[in-house]
């Protein structure tokens, strides 16, 4: 099933007819004023592309809410409903699935421990996500996989290499590419895309931050990871591991790190590596859970623990502060009220040691998605790279 619009967008559709019907693509409404600011296009430009994709049936007008000048406005949409996403995400400590709307709507999610020998689990958890949204494998459209590791997003799934030896066993599922597996259950594309970044364009795009242009979204429940999300798109860098701070270098003579650099960030400052040192402190085991139902009672050894992670932390993203100037840092806030403590640590550091207009220009805050996230990320990446076949949105065929 071809996913690429290219051959629909030869039907001699102008350039703002193409632009709009891509905007357009992702099943939700939108006024001309907010085409012309999404495409950066001439008011007069997109009323006439949307007139002509009117008279062609593709799109349709729909009546709305008075702007705040009294003057109707009214929404657009494309005149088919878009199909729907599968989404997988294999991380450290467990998989994620779920079908989500391209409009970004989260229809189903569901959670399962990590197998990483055994694909039939993340099948099967898919398959229960399918189930639980009351669709069928037919009304999906195709699948967004979250890996670890550099991103693999490329039209073409399972050409990537694995990028370290260390993740070949979230990408290897029994011998074959992640992505090939995936696909042969739904019989649809799959399209690559590491996890981190998945979560960081979610809140980007859907969560509070939407909007602000440069936003830094900080992964901790899995490890220690970062997503840079600028003008509205996932800034991947040339080796794709943009935005990586674990990976920041802290101690010359640190372990080895599973990348194959030494004294890596992660290492000493990760919730795995805070929860052994809680453990070993108070002679208990400690969960995510623990930090949260903690930090929401205000426990002042464990706030004082979480803050101070949040300023270790806080001291590497301060450099980010000065290199990125962002407009927005997020913490994952999959934590529960523990992120919240994080993200204080992160401002407290951020003032100390970045320059104070820089420091005093950028909100650092907890996500508002929680675990959906990753969902809606998804959704948001097959809206940015046009992954959508807008041939199936009702374009009439080439004459």
């Amino acid at each position: 099933m071809p996913i690429t619009s290219a051959a629909a967008l030869d039907s001699g559709l102008t350039g703002t007819e193409q632009a709009v019907l891509r905007a357009l693509s992702d099943g939700r409404q939108r006024t001309v004023a907010e085409l012309c600011a999404e495409l950066s296009a001439a008011r007069s430009s997109v009323v006439h592309a949307l007139n002509s994709l009117r008279t062609a049936g593709v799109v349709v007008e729909h009546p709305s809410g008075r702007s705040a000048r009294g003057r109707p406005a009214r929404g657009w949409s494309v005149a088919a409903s878009p199909g729907l996403l599968a989404v997988v995400l294999a991380a450290a400590h467990g998989f994620l699935a779920g079908v989500v709307r391209p409009d970004g709507e989260v229809l189903a999610a569901v959670h399962g421990a990590a197998d990483f020998t055994a694909p039939a689990a993340a099948l099967e958890l898919l398959g229960r996500a399918v189930a639980e949204a009351g669709v069928t494998h037919r009304q999906v459209e195709l699948a967004v996989l979250g890996l670890p590791g550099p991103s693999m997003f490329a039209r073409t799934p399972g050409l990537d290499s694995f990028g370290g030896s260390h993740l070949r066993r979230f990408r290897d599922w029994d011998g074959r590419p992640a992505a090939d597996v995936v696909s042969e259950y739904l019989d649809r594309p799959v399209f690559c895309e590491n996890d981190a970044n998945l979560a960081a364009l979610g809140e980007a795009v859907y969560g509070d931050v939407a909007g602000l242009h440069t936003v830094l979204h900080i992964s901790l429940t899995h490890g220690t990871g970062a997503g840079l999300v600028i003008g509205g798109k996932l800034h991947r860098g040339g080796s794709r591991l943009a935005g990586e701070v674990g990976h920041l270098h802290v101690d010359d003579g640190g372990q080895l790190c599973e990348c194959g650099a030494r004294g890596c960030f992660w290492q000493t400052t990760s919730i795995p590596a805070l929860l052994n040192e809680l453990a070993t402190a108070h002679g208990k085991t400690f969960t995510v859970s623990d930090l949260d139902a903690a930090a929401a009672l205000g426990e002042l050894e464990i706030v004082r623990a979480l803050r101070g992670f949040g300023r270790s932390l806080g001291r590497r993203v301060a450099d980010f502060v000065v290199f990125l100037d962002p407009q927005a840092i997020v913490v994952d806030c999959t934590l529960g009220a523990a992120s919240d403590v994080i993200a204080d640590g992160i401002r407290e550091a951020v003032d100390q040691y970045a320059p104070p207009m820089m420091a005093a220009s950028v909100k650092i805050s907890s996500g508002s998605l929680g675990a959906s996230a990753h969902l809606k990320g998804a959704a948001a990446l097959v809206r940015t790279e046009h992954l959508l076949d807008v041939s199936r949105l009702g374009l009439p065929a080439p004459a």
